[in-house]
């Protein structure tokens, strides 16, 4: 059996349902015993957090996203969707035949783990200008020397503004997974009305073609290694990616699938626009686009690929998402 390289994983994040690692990206492709392949490029999730989450779960959505991508219409396919490679089970027999778990610290023991597609970080220069903009300056020079930054990923919160929160008595600034409010995007010169098309078309793609009700799914950007969806002064050219499927759950084409479809948009609402009665225009006009491409898309989706959901669905749901919106309001 072909060995795996002998470089050491280094953690690049962690969520509740566990940590992520990653190989430095000069690893090179091979498998260990029963076909799961470690890449370059690779992530590698360990199912080592809190209960009642499943990376298997996380594994078999991932799958049908990935099948359902290609049947999606070309041009909604505006957003990505990492390689998914191989699930391995904690129970596995061959742990000890590869040298997957000694790369990992000292005193970490089999579990399941979920192997995919690394999506890349952004590089220095973004990196600079993001902590030079928005971290405390006394922060600034730590944040960059400090090699977890160099991880650097960024959520685009088109739900959400940061004016006006109170700001935290900790002075805690990190680049994995950064938050970029709706407020800092249009500070930065970025496009939301373009993010927002781009969420509509993933959104339409998960509930028609996958079928999932996109629970606790996240966006990220990321540099772009080719054909760039954004392109920014400050971000450079960029795409928009989905990830993390294991909240994600099978709905049926019905009212009570579509019920749970909109309770899972509310959860994840800093990502999308909001249907709220915001006493900002622009947050109103963004709703207002964000929701015609959704029903375009959506039409377009159940005409030409998945002709066995019902028509009017996608404006159920929508219609699902603004009475709930106003009902949280009134409480």
């Amino acid at each position: 059996m072909e060995g795996l390289c002998a470089t050491t994983y280094r953690r690049i994040g962690a969520g509740f349902c566990g940590s992520v690692w990653s190989a430095p990206s000069h690893l090179t492709s091979s498998s260990i015993e029963h076909g799961a392949a470690v890449r370059k490029s690779t992530a590698i999730k360990r199912e080592d957090g809190g209960p009642g989450r499943s990376l298997f779960n996380d594994y078999e959505i991932h799958q049908t996203l990935l099948d359902s991508y290609t049947k999606c219409p070309s041009h909604l396919k505006t957003f990505l969707i990492p390689e998914c490679y191989d699930f391995v089970k904690g129970s596995y027999q061959g742990w000890e035949t590869t040298n997957i778990l000694s790369r990992f610290p000292q005193g970490y023991s089999p579990c399941n783990i979920l192997i995919t597609q690394r999506i890349p970080p952004f590089a220095r220069d973004v990196r600079n200008a993001v902590t030079g903009r928005y971290c405390p300056p006394s922060l600034a020079e730590s944040i960059k020397a400090d090699m977890n930054n160099h991880d650097c990923l960024i959520r685009p919160y088109l739900g959400r503004r940061k004016r006006g929160q109170q700001e935290s008595r900790l002075r805690i600034f990190s680049l994995r997974n950064y938050p970029l409010h709706i407020d800092q995007i249009e500070e930065l010169g970025l496009d939301p009305f373009a993010y927002s098309e781009v969420m509509a078309h993933a959104l339409a793609f998960m509930h028609w073609l996958a079928k999932v009700d996109a629970n606790d799914v996240e966006f990220v950007l990321a540099p772009a290694e080719d054909e760039p969806q954004f392109r920014s002064q400050i971000l450079g050219d960029h795409n928009m990616w989905i990830l993390d499927f294991d909240c994600c759950r099978r709905i049926a084409m019905d009212r009570s699938g579509i019920e749970r479809a909109a309770q899972s948009f509310l959860k994840n609402d800093p990502f999308y626009p909001h249907p709220s009665r915001s006493e900002k225009e622009e947050d109103r006009r963004l709703w207002q686009h964000f929701k015609a491409t959704f029903l375009e898309a959506s039409s377009m989706i159940i005409r030409q690929a998945a002709t066995d959901v019902p028509e009017h669905l996608p404006q159920l749901l929508v219609d699902m998402i603004e009475s709930m919106t106003c009902l949280r309001e009134t409480i």
